[in-house]
């Protein structure tokens, strides 16, 4: 299967599968339009499912289609690897600088708060010590004197008697949250044991405001109160639910103007740095009713509101050679980082497209050489392991290439062999003479696609016939088409003179006639000419060299023997012997395949068998091992 059918076999898949969940699809939607209430509800449930189960399915074959190539798989690990942490950590970044800015934020308003509490504590101290009625706190401090539990002088806001409460705080704890009688927050310190003389002092202004003035940052102090809902206060996200006490739409206006001043006011350049993006919460603690100590649930939520650039003048050291040092510093490691991490970019850029190419490269290579082009050729350019591949290819496709010319020009050469496998067993007689006087029996089997070996049967008169049996030396084409040679020489011979001397000498001048000289091209033929007389009847032997003739009668075989010289060899003396043939008599003429058919120790068969029991006993001698010669064999028996 190619690859082009696989791919065509996949997206035939894919067709069908999508066309069954689209219908699976519209059959839930029907069911969920149409359906009675109670079969509405599974309707519905199918419906979903199967819409769940079709976007996952689309997903998943979308994802299949992009990432089928190996670019995409590359790019899309680069994307997850190398492009995707980079949001991923800026926006990570972006969070912890949030967080950060968030703490920090948290430790102004908590220093700050610090320093206001000791302030405080150092008001209710001086008031306790002071003259009463003199002003007995500066720096916006508001204070009160009991003597017995009773407030002598003061605020008229503290309260009229003592606040018992306070007696139940640790011993040193810091000044706490308190309400005024008029809701507003402020923080709240004692002085002095016993009831001969006590002092209280507070915040008297706005506390928001001093812890503005103080910090330099937005601050605003959300009070709780009982009996109101819970509200959720956002910070970076996450949500802060607090009771706050109900606001009126004018204080709510009034508090938004007094943040749009305060900022306004530290406004330099109104670019984004400007601009109050950074929030924070701070729970502030329970806070108390300043007279009756009642506490309200939950703890008092603090927000707290800055600019970059007002986070950035308290975060960083107010020394411009210390910032100058400090931001050249982090200037130069971050285009260390940058040149590293753009290095490694187009290292991964560089490799991921070069491997795409090389392996696209690779895949129309394989696509042509599946489709039958074994000429194709993929440029080598790398060094690496993806090159060493890509040589092999080349090497692999170069060997098919080779394979497929040699086995075409095999089959040529092997279609060119059955032709003249054809044309010579054309030239082997068929119609062999039969009738009251003879019979015949003959084996032709050449031991290549062309042997040889070479046998004829002549009629010369109407009781003569002339029974050839040659043997060119060698196998192959070339040997056959000297067989061709020979048979073609004899025809011409046999109807000029009938005389077998003259024959074969003659055919030893053609045979010579073929032979140049050289050595490659020398060759030589062994030939028996019988003339065959059936009035005499007689049998006139006459031999080149070729193996011995057998003449049996009465079950006894005698075997003729002829010395002669073989045509194209040296001399043209030949070997004679007539016999006469009596009713029942045979004669066997065979080449020397038969002969010298070996065993598997090399050991040959001989001269001793007629055709029937020496083709049976050639088969069971040689195991069925592929002949070495040519073997024929003419056997005729007279009647």
């Amino acid at each position: 299967m190619t690859l082009s059918s696989e791919s065509d076999r996949r997206r035939s898949r894919a067709r069908r599968l999508v066309w069954l969940a689209v219908a699976l699809a519209a059959t839930g939607a029907l069911g969920y339009l149409v359906a009675v209430p109670v079969a509405g509800v599974i309707a519905r449930v199918v419906f979903w499912a199967l819409l769940a189960l079709t976007a996952l399915f689309l997903l998943y074959r979308a994802y299949q289609h992009l990432l089928w190539r190996v670019s995409g798989r590359l790019a899309f690990s680069y994307l997850l690897i190398g492009a995707l942490p980079i949001p991923l950590v800026a926006i990570l970044l972006a969070l912890l600088a949030y967080f950060l800015a968030g703490f920090f934020l948290g430790h102004l308003y908590r220093d700050t708060l610090q320093d206001l509490r000791n302030d405080v504590a150092a008001a209710a101290a001086h008031a306790e010590g002071g003259a009463e009625g003199e002003a007995a706190t500066p720096g916006g401090m508001a204070w009160a004197v009991y003597r017995e539990g009773r407030r002598v002088a003061g605020d008229p806001r503290a309260p009229e008697a003592w606040p018992s409460w306070l007696d139940r705080r640790p011993k040193g704890a810091p000044p706490a949250f308190a309400s005024l009688p008029d809701g507003s927050m402020t923080l709240v310190a004692t002085a002095g044991e016993g009831t001969a003389r006590r002092a209280l002092a507070f915040v008297s202004g706005d506390l928001d405001r001093v812890l503005r003035e103080r910090s330099g940052v937005w601050v605003h102090v959300l009070t709780n109160a009982a009996g109101t809902e819970s509200t959720q206060v956002s910070i970076g996200g996450a949500g802060l639910h607090v009771r706050l006490a109900p606001v009126s739409p004018e204080e709510e206006a009034e508090r938004n103007a007094a943040k749009s001043r305060f900022f306004k006011e530290h406004q330099v350049t109104g670019d984004w740095r400007d601009r109050p993006m950074l929030s924070w919460v701070e729970l502030g603690g329970t806070a108390h009713d300043l007279a009756s100590g009642e506490s309200a649930p939950g703890e008092a939520a603090v927000v707290l509101t800055a600019t970059p650039r007002l986070l950035a003048e308290r975060l960083f050291s107010p020394s411009a050679e210390v910032g100058k040092a400090f931001w050249l510093a982090l200037i130069l490691v971050s285009l260390a980082l940058l040149s590293i991490y753009a290095i490694a970019e187009l290292v991964a850029v560089t490799l991921i497209v070069g491997l795409s190419r090389a392996v696209s490269r690779l895949y129309d290579a394989t696509s042509r050489v599946a489709a039958g082009d074994f000429s194709v050729r993929i440029p080598v350019r790398r060094r690496d392991q993806v090159g060493a591949l890509q040589r092999s290819f080349n090497s692999m496709a170069g060997s098919l290439e080779d394979l497929v010319a040699t086995a075409a020009q095999a089959e040529l050469l092997e279609k060119e062999l059955q032709i003249a496998r054809q044309v010579q067993q054309s030239l082997i007689p068929t119609n062999l003479p039969e009738g009251e006087a003879v019979e015949f029996s003959t084996l032709f089997e050449p031991s290549a696609a062309i042997g040889g070996d070479y046998f004829d049967v002549l009629r010369l008169s109407d009781h003569e016939l002339a029974v050839v049996v040659a043997d060119v030396s060698g196998h192959g084409l070339p040997t056959g088409l000297r067989m061709a040679m020979v048979k073609a020489a004899l025809g011409i011979l046999v109807v000029e003179t009938q005389e077998a001397d003259e024959i074969l000498r003659r055919l030893d001048g053609t045979v010579r006639s073929g032979d140049p000289g050289g050595d490659e091209s020398r060759f030589f033929v062994t030939a028996t000419f019988a003339k065959v007389d059936f009035r005499a009847p007689r049998v006139e032997l006459t031999n080149a060299g070729h193996p011995p003739t057998y003449h049996l009668r009465d079950g006894e075989v005698e075997e003729i023997l002829l010395p002669g010289s073989p045509l194209g060899g040296l001399g043209t003396t030949y070997g004679h012997r007539s016999f006469d043939l009596e009713a029942g008599d045979a004669v066997v003429w065979l080449s020397d395949g038969l002969i010298e058919a070996s065993d598997a120790a090399d050991e040959p068969f001989g001269y001793d068998k007629v055709r029937a029991r020496l083709l049976a006993a050639v088969d069971a001698h040689t195991g069925g091992r592929p002949a070495h010669d040519d073997r024929t064999l003419v056997v005729m028996r007279y009647r």
